[in-house]
């Protein structure tokens, strides 16, 4: 079963230490996941059902391999038909950032066993703008809910093969809205609503052209849509990235022909900088039902979305998603 989680803006506070995600830790520190990676062979276990925040969600990591290859899934909010599905591979040497990996997968209903194979497809590595680090992806297609697996496959040198699963749960419907659902007309906070930028935004990149119109209006005004849900100062664990940084990237390319919208996952920036203990969702990441803490949507000019990016999403996937409706 799994977790509920809470889509309340004054949930009980619990004080999260940002680094304890950060890029540079090794992955072992996934001890809270719900699919636990502490055993050498595939696992799988289902938490206590509890209230959980979006931003609290702990990543699904796999078991560490023999030769220390590990997973972790960057895109946990999967629903039966076709998904964008994109993990993390970490080494004893840090992130792993080949050019591309052959992902197979199984629907798995049986703990620590593998179905036959249903498909096999090769996952292309994205890499970040900052640092070593990137995210393996590709289009993955469910045909029933419940739990299934993948084992990840990575050429090593002189012709060796490295292995890492990973376990993972499918719902009959996404949580947050899907391709093909309309888009949440949320009235979102724009720069007529405060003060300054920082009331808008945890983060340093403070650019007032992503604040100029709620998410109502720029759904409703005949022109594409990208919509970035983040909060740049507290978004640090494994699958996080800069986000905001290629939404202002993407709006000085395109600028007039689509709409360029941040909302911060945070309704109040200016009070949580250096603690969350106080934190409180944005209004429009309840209404969109978002399970985790980083997301990117392409809306068309009717309003329906054509394409979602959970976790960090590239300068060229988004690009390319935006493109195809220009």
């Amino acid at each position: 079963m799994m977790r509920m989680r809470l889509f309340l803006p004054f949930a009980t506070a619990i004080l999260i230490v940002a680094a304890a995600c950060s890029a540079g830790e090794d992955a072992d520190g996934a001890s809270t996941a719900s699919y636990t990676s502490s055993q050498s062979s595939a696992s799988y276990e289902t938490a206590p059902e509890e209230a959980i925040r979006p931003d609290r969600e702990p990543l699904v990591y796999g078991p560490r391999s023999a030769d220390g290859l590990q997973a972790i899934l960057g895109t946990g909010d999967l629903g039966v038909g076709s998904n964008r599905f994109g993990f993390v591979l970490t080494s004893s040497k840090g992130f792993v950032t080949e050019s591309a990996a052959k992902v197979v997968l199984r629907y798995s209903p049986i703990d620590g066993t593998l179905g036959e194979d249903q498909e096999s497809v090769v996952a292309k590595y994205q890499p970040w703008p900052y640092g070593n680090r990137g995210l393996f992806a590709t289009e993955l297609v469910f045909d029933r809910a419940g739990r299934w697996g993948v084992t990840i496959e990575i050429d090593g040198s002189e012709g060796a093969v490295s292995n890492a699963d990973l376990f993972f749960e499918v719902g009959e419907t996404t949580e947050a809205p899907d391709v093909g659902n309309a888009a949440v007309k949320s009235i979102s906070k724009t720069v007529d609503d405060v003060d300054s930028l920082s009331d808008l935004t945890t983060g340093s990149l403070q650019d007032e052209d992503l604040y100029q119109l709620t998410i109502a209006d720029a759904v409703g005004s005949g022109i594409p849509t990208v919509i970035v849900f983040a909060s740049p100062a507290f978004c640090t664990n494994a699958v996080c990235g800069p986000q905001v940084k290629v939404l202002q990237q993407l709006k000085d390319e395109y600028k007039g022909q689509a709409n360029f919208v941040h909302v911060d996952f945070y309704d109040n920036p200016k009070a949580i900088q250096g603690d969350l203990a106080n934190s409180e969702l944005s209004p429009a990441v309840i209404e969109w039902r978002l399970p985790s803490i980083e997301w990117t949507f392409i809306i068309d000019s009717e309003g329906v979305v054509t394409a979602r990016f959970e976790g960090f999403g590239t300068y060229t996937e988004v690009e390319a998603a935006l493109k195809s409706l220009l």
